[in-house]
C-alpha cells in the first residue's frame, strides 16, 4: 500500500486536548453543535471527564481554527460562517489549492508515493454503503493529501488555521458521488504527471463546488463570484 503524505497529519496516540478537539470539531461539522451555542470549558471537563486544562487548549485550537470564537456578552460560541466569508474561503481555497495541486502533480512526477487513489476508492465504498460521514471524512483526507503532496511547507502554514473551515466546507455537499467522480478525474490527471491539466480540473472543481454549495446554503441568488 502506497504511504499517504497526509499520514504525518494523523497520530494513532493523540492527546487529550486533540481528542477532545476532534470531538467538538465533529459536532460542528455535523451540526449537533450549531453556530451560537455556548461552549462553557466547565461544562465540557465535566462531559469528556478530563481537567480544565486540555479542554481549555482544545477550545484555543478551535478558535485558531476560526470554528469557536468569543463574544463579549456571552463568551465562546460557536462561530457562524455568513455568505461573505463563505464566498471568500471559496477563492481563498481556488487560489491555493490549484498551486497545491499544480506543485503535487510535479512532484508525483517525480516519483513521490502518494495514496490519492485509494482514497477516491475509499470514497466510493463509503457512498456505495451509504454512510456518508465516511465519505465526508475521504473528501477532506483528499484534499488534505493534497496539500501534504505539494511539500510547500509556507502554504501548509499559511492554510493551517483555515483547516476547520475548510474541512465545515467539505462537509456541505449534496451530491458525494458527484464530488468523488471530480476527485477522480482529478486524481487520474495528478497521476499521469499532468500539472496543468490537473491545476485546470481543480479549478474547474472548486468553482462548480462553489455554485452548488452556495446555493445550497443561501439560495439561488447567492454571491457566485
Amino acid at each position: 500500500m502506497a504511504r499517504q503524505a497526509s499520514s504525518r497529519l494523523y497520530r494513532n496516540s493523540k492527546p487529550l486536548r486533540d481528542i477532545v478537539g476532534d470531538a467538538l470539531r465533529a459536532e460542528i461539522f455535523d451540526g449537533r453543535l450549531q453556530p451560537g451555542d455556548r461552549l462553557v470549558e466547565r461544562d465540557l471537563a465535566e462531559r469528556f471527564s478530563a481537567s480544565r486544562h486540555p479542554v481549555r487548549e482544545a477550545l484555543r485550537m478551535l478558535a485558531r481554527e476560526g470554528l469557536v470564537e468569543s463574544l463579549p456578552s456571552r463568551g465562546l460560541v460557536v462561530s457562524g460562517l455568513g455568505e461573505k466569508q463563505v464566498s471568500d474561503l471559496f477563492g481563498i481555497r481556488e487560489a491555493l489549492e490549484v498551486l497545491a495541486v499544480r506543485e503535487a502533480t510535479v512532484r508525483i512526477a517525480a516519483g513521490e508515493p502518494h495514496g490519492l487513489g485509494e482514497i477516491v476508492e475509499a470514497a466510493s465504498r463509503a457512498i456505495a454503503d451509504g454512510d456518508d460521514d465516511a465519505a465526508h471524512a475521504a473528501n477532506a483526507r483528499f484534499h488534505d493529501e493534497i496539500i501534504a503532496l505539494a511539500g510547500n511547507e509556507l502554504l501548509q502554514d499559511i492554510l493551517q488555521p483555515l483547516l476547520g473551515r475548510l474541512h465545515w466546507l467539505f462537509r456541505q455537499i449534496l451530491d458525494l458521488d458527484l464530488v468523488n467522480q471530480e476527485h477522480a478525474a482529478l486524481c487520474e490527471a495528478m497521476t499521469a504527471g499532468d500539472p496543468e491539466r490537473a491545476a485546470e480540473l481543480a479549478r474547474d472543481h472548486v468553482t462548480a463546488y462553489r455554485a452548488r454549495t452556495m446555493a445550497y446554503l443561501f439560495g439561488d441568488d447567492a454571491d457566485q463570484s
